[in-house]
């Protein structure tokens, strides 16, 4: 008995060879086919690397003239020509004497006192630098002191300025001002040590004033429109602004212009006294508004209930939000679809890539749980030959129709003038 129990055992662990489940070497065995998920982490690595390797073949080719743009090559070669003109310009004029003979020399240096000419530029410049030490040493002075103070006040500017879009509003105007201030003091040192009376010049301002102010009226108009701009508080530096129709960031406000500088890079001034509208974006987050179809064969309360569960995992995959995304009901009917309205907030800066990316998410919410988007599909029907043709009778049936509305009323037909003259002579008779 227990052998037989033995046996029974042995041929349940090892089965005989026709027992055992054979593989049909016809048949291929079947792939696993990948989820969704799994696709898209697959399509997101292969773009994560061909932007890598892109980038890796930017940096190899990188070079400090090809990180150049078109217009700043123009200028930079334009520049360099310049420069070379102008050094070519100082050596004639140096060596003048030497190329062109002594009437060029003459013409270039003068003489000097005593009739003879100078053998060079050098010696002319050596001259004139002895003669004029003085002025020169007041004029390189004055212009070091005025970029030191330039350079100063900026700095003390910065630092009671740096927190803040109105002290930084504030800052800009006052160092605007500063440099004016310093620029005029500047000139009228200069000039008093080269002997020019400043203040005779101070004393003839009352004459020129009436000049000047008749032909700098727009820079006045900017000046005092400039300073309302700052006393109202319409904007300050670093607001994002709609001004006449450009949006930009502002850069700067002084006493003359208003910098905007837009996502391009571009840098727009517009005087202030040209400045007729302003929208600041920046005083209350931006609002962003979306809509999204969904076919009429979707049950709306299927497709709430899926917004419901999905929208607080959206908030978590965009950082940029401020508040929402929020779900505000059906927006309308379309040809194909039924609307439905989102909004969201977030900084204006961020306005742009945020609403890119709330679309995106969006539409990943429907397509993952199957709800339809209708598009606009265009269907071309072929003429069908099989279609019957009119018969001979038909033909002539609908000749006569044709021929029955197109026959022109004689009572409403056109007179011409000898028509009208004998009808006139006709009903004259007759009274």
């Amino acid at each position: 008995m227990e052998r037989k129990q033995r046996f029974r055992l042995r041929d349940q662990r090892n089965p005989i060879p026709h027992q055992r489940r054979r593989r049909n070497p016809m048949k291929k065995p079947q792939k696993r086919q990948p989820t969704l998920e799994e696709l898209e982490s697959k399509n997101e690595a292969v773009l994560q690397k061909k932007a890598k390797e892109a980038k890796e073949i930017r940096e190899e080719n990188k070079t400090w003239w090809n990180s150049k743009t078109r217009s700043q090559k123009t200028s930079f070669i334009v520049s360099c020509i310049l420069f070379a003109a102008v050094l070519v310009w100082i050596f004639l004029w140096i060596y003048a004497r030497d190329l062109f003979g002594d009437e060029i020399a003459k013409i270039a240096f003068g003489a000097k006192s005593d009739g003879s000419l100078y053998r060079n530029g050098w010696e002319f410049l050596g001259e004139t630098i002895a003669s004029t030490g003085s002025a020169w040493l007041v004029t390189i002075s004055s212009i070091a002191i005025a970029f030191f103070v330039t350079f100063l006040t900026n700095f003390i500017i910065g630092l009671f300025t740096w927190k803040g879009k109105r002290s930084k509003t504030i800052g800009s105007l006052v160092r605007s001002l500063i440099r004016y201030v310093v620029i005029l003091i500047t000139i009228a040192v200069t000039l008093t040590a080269w002997g020019v009376n400043v203040a005779s010049i101070v004393a003839s301002l009352g004459i020129l004033t009436l000049i000047i102010g008749l032909g700098c009226q727009s820079l006045i108009n900017d000046v005092v429109a400039g300073l309302f701009i700052v006393i109202d508080d319409f904007y300050d530096v670093g607001d994002i602004v709609i001004i006449d129709g450009f949006r930009g960031a502002v850069t700067d406000i002084g006493l003359k212009s208003t910098k905007l500088k837009d996502d391009g890079g571009n840098i727009k001034a517009i005087n202030n006294s040209t400045i007729t509208t302003v929208t600041n974006l920046t005083r209350a987050p931006s609002l962003i508004t979306i809509s999204i179809g969904a076919s009429y064969n979707e049950d709306i309360e299927h497709v709430e209930a899926v917004i419901a569960r999905e929208l607080p995992k959206i908030k978590e995959k965009i950082p940029a939000l401020l508040s929402g995304p929020t779900y505000r009901g059906i927006q309308g009917f379309d040809d194909a679809a039924v609307e439905y309205f989102f909004i969201a907030t977030c900084l204006e800066e961020n306005r742009f890539q945020t609403t890119r990316d709330l679309n995106r998410e969006l539409y990943q919410m429907f397509v993952k749980n199957d709800i339809l988007i209708p598009y606009s599909q265009i269907v071309v029907n072929p003429p069908d030959p099989k279609r019957p043709a009119a018969s001979e009778e038909e033909k002539k049936i609908a000749e006569k129709l044709d021929a029955s509305y197109r026959k022109i009323n004689k009572s409403t037909k056109k007179k011409n003038i000898l028509q009208k003259a004998r009808d006139s002579l006709s009903k004259a008779v007759e009274e």
